[in-house]
């Protein structure tokens, strides 16, 4: 087995193989809200936690994030996709930024994504199997989210789809897979058998309240998932951290972090 890119450790408890990542880039999506106005002070203040492995953010927020934190304390994902929910097709995202700009800009990861079902999935499946070929020329870590939003609602959240997205992140050469949990523990590590790198959760069923999320994500950890990739206003309240992100800490990284990745830690096979 080829050992990871070695800027995947940056983005990842390195003993356990276990992340616990939160994007801050939904002010593309749907507009800032009040929680991310200050995105290096919202980063900031997670990351000073030590339990925040990585940030997941645009481009453009990059040089503002070091200025203010030249020794950020985590790691930092690119999300090379973006669009608006104006948009006629708000569940097909365009390329808003190349591997190369992401490289410069100092990401120790980029994250790309394809939508199950949707009309530009044939396309989206050769620009990501492209950006895996890229990527491994620049040793930078691939980060492959599976969106199921073309799917309906009763399949949106199953273990087949799930284990299908990251059965085809995997063969299309991911370093790591961010997919929905199905809401049964058991039929989603059956399905992420024979998945040989990292899985994380970014979403599931009935996780309307903080300990329903909890518990998915305790259950989808016990069921084989390396950790999480969530929207990080979901773990923020009053201005700092909340108890729910100490608690999801706790779930993911343990009571401690530690010194060095193992991808043996995240194998479903």
């Amino acid at each position: 087995m080829n050992a990871p890119p070695l800027r995947l450790r940056r983005i990842m408890d390195l003993k356990k193989g276990r992340a616990l990542l939160l994007s801050f880039t939904s002010g593309l999506e749907v507009g800032v809200a009040p929680e991310l106005a200050d995105l290096p002070s919202l980063i900031g203040a997670l990351a000073a936690t030590r339990r925040l492995t990585a940030a997941i953010v645009r481009a453009g927020a990059m040089p503002s994030l070091f200025a203010r934190f030249p020794a950020l304390p985590c790691g930092t994902v690119i999300d090379l996709f973006g669009g608006t929910w104006l948009g006629p097709q708000a569940d097909q995202p365009a390329q808003v930024c190349s591997l190369e700009h992401a490289v410069r800009a100092g990401a120790d990861a980029v994250l790309a994504s394809i939508g199950l079902g949707a009309p530009d999935e044939s396309a989206r499946l050769r620009l990501c199997g492209q950006l895996a070929r890229e990527c491994g020329a620049w040793g930078m870590p691939l980060l492959v989210r599976i969106d199921t939003l073309a799917a309906s609602r009763q399949r949106q959240y199953s273990a087949v789809l799930a284990g299908q997205g990251a059965r085809m992140a995997y063969e299309l050469g991911a370093d790591a897979v961010v997919v929905n949990y199905s809401g049964s523990r058991e039929a989603f590590a059956e399905a992420l058998r024979g998945i040989d790198v990292p899985v994380l959760v970014g979403g599931g069923p009935r996780v309307e309240t903080d300990e329903a999320l909890l518990k998915s994500v305790e259950a989808a950890v016990q069921g084989g998932a390396c950790g999480v990739a969530l929207a990080a206003p979901m773990l923020w309240q009053d201005g700092r951290p909340s108890a729910t992100f100490d608690q999801m800490a706790n779930i993911v990284l343990g009571p401690s972090t530690s010194s060095q990745f193992s991808r043996q830690g995240c194998n479903h096979g």
